[in-house]
């Protein structure tokens, strides 16, 4: 196999976090469209409280990171600092009015992208991690702010 061929294989997400990752995105993709046909504002609730423990979810990704720095000796106190405030904002964005919420979700998923392109410069992943996170990040970022546009 040449390197070529190699470097596109690693980029290649394995199937379990394909399918499971593909699958996180169709409540999003689900309540956005339901708005979109109805017109029912308690779709934008749903489609807030799922991308808000997304927002969560995603800041634990950190999290695991700083803990696995710990234990290989490194100072984490970045990568622990950040790893709480995506939940704190999406727990912000529940008190906020729906349309707020929203925005402030979205952007709270694309600076998570942004600060996981950073943090992956100093700690590398897996190639096809941040490859799939874009993806799924620019998902769930339409559904969020498509709602709002349409």
């Amino acid at each position: 196999m040449n390197d070529n061929m190699t470097r596109r294989a690693e980029r290649r997400a394995p199937l379990p976090a394909l399918v499971a990752g593909l699958a996180g995105l169709l409540p999003f993709i689900g309540s956005a469209s339901l708005y979109l046909l109805t017109a029912e504002e308690r779709w934008l609730e749903v489609l807030r409280a799922y991308a808000a423990v997304i927002a969560s979810f995603v800041g634990a990704l950190q999290w695991g990171y700083a803990v696995r720095d710990c234990l290989a000796g490194a100072s984490a106190w970045r990568a622990y600092g950040w790893s709480v405030l995506p939940a704190l904002a999406a727990w912000v964005s529940l008190l906020l009015p729906v349309p707020i919420g929203l925005q402030l979700l979205a952007t709270t998923l694309l600076l998570c992208l942004v600060v996981d392109h950073a943090f992956a410069r100093a700690r590398p992943g897996p190639a096809w991690l941040l490859p799939l996170r874009t993806a799924l990040t620019a998902g769930a970022a339409v559904s969020l702010l498509g709602v709002l546009w349409l």
